[in-house]
């Protein structure tokens, strides 16, 4: 017999403010809590230091994490220039110091030129990334030698935002995968000093930006006063895959595709990846479509979840 999960179904993507001083896991086991929840995500953590855009994803959201895991992200950073920390951020600890370079636009934009484009960046020692199953973090405290190897980045834009005596704060829009605590580090080495990332504020996540975003202490504060619903914060299953282009099918072809079979049929002149909607059951799913137009389901949604009304998208 199958076991049944603990907690309430509730289905959908809820963006968070992120404070700092905390963990995302512990903004999803905050939040899950406080609604009894059978399964709550994310889809890409921030550092505890960090603030901001933190899209978590409920119940059949998590389905489509992936999509929200590999989007591009949007981040406004200070650079601190003079000190460098074990971490590369405000709450390591100090390990080397320099003088602090000449910073002006015009000495820091040609070097910031250097790092825009695709690039192999060195992800940091201290991170979530993980060697023979264990995360480099807990490796670099019990003294394991890890072997790290560049990845591939792309960082799409690059600007200065301000300019103090020792610090310059940077609006980057990047890949996933990029570590701007990486990218605040090489920036002070490119200047002839050493540096760390001293702020972090994530501003826009697979384009959910602040505007979607309500605060931790708010939602909770909210729920707790039974001020408003939770459906008023609670965006729907869909919202994450909403880049893909839009298809409307039949009750018979949803329920087909629902069930893990195909539906053959004229190629819809559309790209491989869909979003399915059904007109009594709204959102379903992603199917995919080969060269003859046979469609398959790709990722749906559950038969009882598929059931239920609205989507993230009115439009045609």
């Amino acid at each position: 017999m199958a076991r049944r999960k603990k907690g309430r179904p509730i289905d959908g993507v809820l963006v968070i403010d992120k404070p700092t001083g905390i963990s995302s896991n512990r903004v999803v086991q905050r939040v899950k809590g406080s609604l009894n929840a059978q399964k709550v995500g994310h889809t890409g953590a921030l550092d505890p230091m960090a603030t901001g855009v933190l899209p978590l994803v409920l119940g059949e959201a998590s389905k489509f994490s992936q999509y929200g895991l590999d989007a591009d992200k949007a981040y406004l950073g200070r650079v601190q220039f003079g000190v460098a920390t074990d971490t590369l951020d405000a709450d390591g600890t100090v390990i080397e110091t320099a003088s602090i370079p000449e910073l002006s636009m015009q000495s820091v934009e040609p070097i910031l030129a250097q790092f825009r484009g695709v690039q192999q960046q060195l992800p940091p020692l201290i991170s979530a990334l993980k060697q023979d199953g264990q995360p480099y973090y807990k490796l670099a405290r019990d003294g394991v030698e890890i072997e790290r190897t560049p990845r591939e980045v792309t960082i799409h834009a690059l600007t200065v935002e301000a300019i103090g005596p020792a610090w310059i704060d940077l609006s980057v829009r990047c890949s996933k995968g990029t570590y701007i605590r990486t990218l605040a580090e090489n920036i002070g080495r490119a200047l002839g000093s050493v540096a760390h990332l001293s702020q972090l504020r994530r501003v826009d996540a697979g384009g959910l930006d602040l505007t979607y975003a309500v605060t931790l202490d708010h939602f909770l504060q909210q729920l707790e006063d039974g001020t408003d619903r939770l459906e008023s914060f609670l965006r729907p299953v869909d919202t994450l895959v909403a880049h893909f282009p839009k298809v409307q099918l039949s009750e018979n072809d949803c329920m087909t595709l629902i069930h893990g079979q195909k539906v053959t049929g004229q190629p819809m002149a559309q790209c491989d990846t869909m979003r399915a909607y059904c007109e009594r059951r709204g959102f379903i799913g992603l199917i995919a479509q080969d060269e003859t137009g046979v469609l398959r389901a790709k990722r749906m949604l559950s038969p009882t979840a598929a059931g239920m009304r609205g989507s993230s998208d009115s439009g045609p």
